[in-house]
C-alpha cells in the first residue's frame, strides 16, 4: 500500500557476523543506529528488490532515513501498546516470497548466502513488514472518511483518460469503481497523515547523523 525500505561494501557487507567493529551511525534522542544496522537494511531491500545492494553514501542516507522511521514507529508502538502481526503470518508471506521469487529451494539458499542474509534475517524483515502494515492501519486508517461527492468528483476528472484505455463502446459507470475509488482515495490519506506524523515527530527527536559512516 505504501509506498513505503552504510558502508563500504568490502568491510562491512557481512555486518557483525564478520567481526568489523561497529560504528555509531545516527543517533536519535537516547537510541541509535550503527553502520550494520544500515548495511543489513540494504541487503534485505536489495534482496526482496531482486537489486544488486548498492552502499553508496546516498543509499546508505536512505537506508538510513528508513531506520529512523522504524525506530520512531516502533516507539510508538510501544507507548501506544498496539498489537504486533501473527506470527504464523511471517511464514505465510516468506513462502509466497519463495514462491515468486524462485525456482528451487536451492535457489532460495544460494539468493541469501549471496546477499550475506539468514532466513531469520529475512523473517525478522518480514515481521516487520506486516508489523508496519498493521500499525498504519490502526493508528491512521480508522480516521480516514471519503465522501460520496469526492468519490464522484475523482470519477469525473480521471473520466477522460479512462474512455481513451476502455474497450469501444463499453460504458463507464460510477457503481462500478465507486469501491475502488473510495480504496484509493483512502489509501492516499492514510500515506499522507503518516508522512505528516513522521515528519512532526521527527521535528520533536534529536537526530544526528555522524558523517564519517556516510562518506
Amino acid at each position: 500500500m505504501l509506498a513505503r525500505l552504510v558502508l563500504l561494501s568490502t568491510l562491512f557487507t557481512s555486518g557483525p557476523r564478520a567481526g568489523v567493529i561497529d560504528r555509531v551511525a545516527v543517533t536519535l534522542d537516547s537510541q541509535i543506529i550503527t553502520e550494520s544496522e544500515i548495511a543489513q537494511e540494504i541487503r534485505l531491500a536489495a534482496f526482496l528488490n531482486d537489486d544488486p545492494p548498492e552502499f553508496s553514501p546516498e543509499s546508505r542516507k536512505k537506508a538510513a532515513d528508513r531506520l529512523i522511521e522504524q525506530k520512531l514507529i516502533r516507539r510508538e508502538m510501544q507507548l501506544g501498546r498496539y498489537l504486533g502481526p501473527n506470527k504464523d503470518d511471517v511464514e505465510t508471506m516468506l513462502k509466497q516470497v519463495q514462491a515468486q521469487r524462485f525456482q528451487s529451494p536451492e535457489a532460495y539458499r544460494g539468493a541469501l548466502e549471496k546477499y550475506d542474509l539468514t532466513e531469520g534475517d529475512l523473517k525478522d524483515y518480514l515481521l516487520w513488514q506486516l508489523t508496519l502494515l498493521r500499525f498504519i492501519d490502526t493508528r491512521f486508517r480508522p480516521g480516514v472518511q471519503v465522501t460520496d461527492d469526492e468519490i464522484r468528483a475523482t470519477f469525473e476528472s480521471q473520466l477522460a483518460k479512462l474512455e481513451n484505455t476502455a474497450d469501444p463502446g463499453k460504458s463507464l459507470k460510477l457503481e462500478d469503481r465507486r469501491d475502488q475509488i473510495r480504496e484509493t482515495l483512502i489509501n492516499q490519506r492514510v500515506d499522507q497523515q503518516l508522512d505528516e506524523w513522521l515528519d512532526a515527530t521527527r521535528k520533536r527527536t534529536r537526530i544526528q547523523f555522524h558523517p564519517e559512516a556516510f562518506q
